[in-house]
């Protein structure tokens, strides 16, 4: 699981240094918006969204076995600007 999550982060880097080679963050907004008005688009975001309230979820309940809420609350609130980084980060800090 540690493989994995280091394969999160470190896919989550290259994927964002490329990104933002090929279209600088003034254009994200719009390719952002622009994916909703696709009909896939509305899934892909109902999905994105539904997983990521299942990660919450996962991260306050192991957070509250093992007290660690505030790295919990901190990765939760960064997850709709980072997404798959946050529990990776984690993942990596109080699980493995």
């Amino acid at each position: 699981m540690r493989v994995a999550a280091l394969v999160v982060v470190v896919a989550w880097l290259v994927v964002t240094v490329w990104a933002w080679l090929r279209a600088p963050a003034a254009q994200a907004a719009d390719q952002f918006a622009g994916i909703w008005r696709m009909p896939w688009g509305k899934q892909f975001f109902v999905d994105f969204f539904g997983l990521e309230v299942v990660l919450a979820l996962w991260m306050l309940a192991h957070a509250a076995e093992k007290g660690t809420m505030t790295t919990a609350v901190a990765c939760i609130v960064t997850m709709p600007l980072l997404g798959a980084l946050s529990p990776a980060v984690y993942w990596l800090l109080h699980v493995v």
